[in-house]
Formats: C-alpha cells, sequence, structure tokens
C-alpha cells in the first residue's frame, strides 16, 4: 500500500444514508412495540370521533364526516412518531446511551447525524402515513386514487415535526421539560389544524391563525388527494409543504449543532 496515498473521506449524502441506515437498523428490533401505538392512535381516534360524531355532523366541506377527519388521521401518524422520536429519542441517545458521542468520532460531523435523523424520521412518517391511509382505505373512505401520494405529504409533515423536536431537545433541561412541547405544541396544532373540523367553522380571525400553523396545509394537501377534491390553496401549500420542512430543518440542525459543542 502506497503510503503517501490518502484515504478519501465520503460525501455529505454517504455519511447522511450511514445514519439513516443506523436508526433503520436499530429500528428493526423493536419494530411492532414501536409501531403498534403510533399506527393504532390515530385509527382509535378515527373510529371515535368518527363513528361517535358521523351521525351527529353529517358531512362537512361536502364529503361526509369520515371522509374528512381521515387524511388527518395520517398525518397524526407522522406527527406523532416524529415528534417523539426526535425529542424523547434525541435525548436519550445524547444523554443516556451517547450514541452522539459514538457517530461523532467517526468522520460523520454534527449536520450530517442530525440530517440523517431527519430523512430517517421523515422515513417513518411516510411509512406510517401509508398504512393508516391503506387501513383506512379497507373502510370506503379514500376516495381517490391521488391517496397513494399521502405517504410524501407524510415524509416531510415527520421532517416538520421532526425539527420541532429537536428544537425541544435542545432547549428542555432534563426529561420532565418535554411534557411542555407535548401538550403544549404538539397537541394544540393536531386539534387547531383542520384535523377533526373545517377552520371555516371557527372565527375569522381564528381560522387566519391556523392556516399559519404547521400542520394545517399539511392536512389540507393530504385531503385534496384522499377527497379527489382539488382547490386554488394547492398553489399555496404544495411549496409550502415542500419547502418548509427543509428550512425548520436547517434551523434545527444548527440549534443542535450549538447543544452539542457545549
Amino acid at each position: 500500500m502506497n503510503p503517501n496515498k490518502t484515504r478519501k473521506i465520503p460525501s455529505f449524502f454517504h455519511l447522511v444514508g450511514a445514519v439513516w441506515y443506523r436508526h433503520y437498523r436499530v429500528y428493526q428490533n423493536h419494530f411492532f412495540t414501536n409501531s403498534f401505538p403510533t399506527v393504532i392512535e390515530p385509527l382509535i381516534l378515527m373510529l371515535s370521533f368518527g363513528w361517535g360524531l358521523a351521525m351527529a355532523v353529517g358531512s362537512m366541506d361536502g364529503v361526509d364526516y369520515l371522509s374528512f377527519i381521515a387524511p388527518g388521521q395520517a398525518m397524526m401518524a407522522a406527527v406523532y412518531t416524529s415528534a417523539f422520536e426526535e425529542s424523547y429519542g434525541t435525548y436519550f441517545r445524547m444523554m443516556v446511551d451517547h450514541n452522539y458521542d459514538a457517530m461523532l468520532s467517526t468522520p460523520i460531523n454534527v449536520t450530517e447525524v442530525f440530517w440523517g435523523e431527519l430523512l430517517y424520521t421523515g422515513t417513518k412518517g411516510a411509512f406510517f402515513s401509508l398504512v393508516v391511509v391503506l387501513v383506512l382505505s379497507c373502510f370506503g373512505i379514500i376516495h381517490s386514487f391521488w391517496g397513494l401520494l399521502v405517504p410524501v405529504v407524510g415524509f416531510f409533515t415527520a421532517i416538520a415535526f421532526g425539527s420541532l423536536g429537536l428544537f425541544a431537545a435542545r432547549l428542555v433541561k432534563n426529561i420532565n421539560q418535554f411534557n411542555f412541547f407535548i401538550t403544549g405544541v404538539v397537541s394544540p396544532l393536531i386539534l387547531f389544524s383542520g384535523t377533526f373540523f373545517s377552520i371555516d367553522k371557527m372565527p375569522p380571525y381564528a381560522a387566519v391563525i391556523a392556516k399559519v400553523l404547521p400542520l394545517y396545509f399539511f392536512i389540507d394537501v393530504s385531503r385534496m388527494l384522499t377527497t379527489g377534491r382539488f382547490n386554488s390553496d394547492l398553489y399555496i401549500a404544495l411549496p409550502y409543504i415542500l419547502i418548509v420542512p427543509m428550512v425548520m430543518g436547517h434551523f434545527a440542525v444548527k440549534a443542535m449543532y450549538k447543544k452539542m459543542i457545549q
């Protein structure tokens, strides 16, 4: 071997892919345990809210109530898996298992570690939203083949909420403080983003606020895909769901960089 020959450093994408693959292999060991609550909880909510309120509500925005809330449940699966993965999961990998210390002892840097995590979280969001869509299709409440694109929306939804989880991990001093994130951030975003009722039923000022919330456009696009009813909001919503998660991810990774070098 030539002693003067330098070893080629893997590319950014190769190292990000290595982080992605590491999380994939770890998740395989507890796939059913970790997947069960993420998929079941939205379905239970759909059944309880849907069957419990469907008779009273009838229809909403021109579709039956079960069809109206179905896309929101697919997005909830992406939201929960990403929010918990990048808040509690990040905390344990950083403070308890010290996985990041091991990763950073390799050529992988902080940026690659957390972009690998976000892309892996996005993959989980896409998978779980697909599972929910397939299950809901058995109830006859997915009305368009465009619904097969819902996992793409789930991918970007998971990156957005995974980024919020990283911000939370950056700010908390102990694990109990994540209660503020889940109860004070995730739950209100789910409840007031058009998940269970049309924001048109809200006071005008509240409807404007709801459209600013990160989750609203993800659910709006998912509803268009599952019902096949597209409207002019698509021209705003589509760029939003593609660009905003990447911007959030950029700043979340920068925030974690500051956390890791403290």
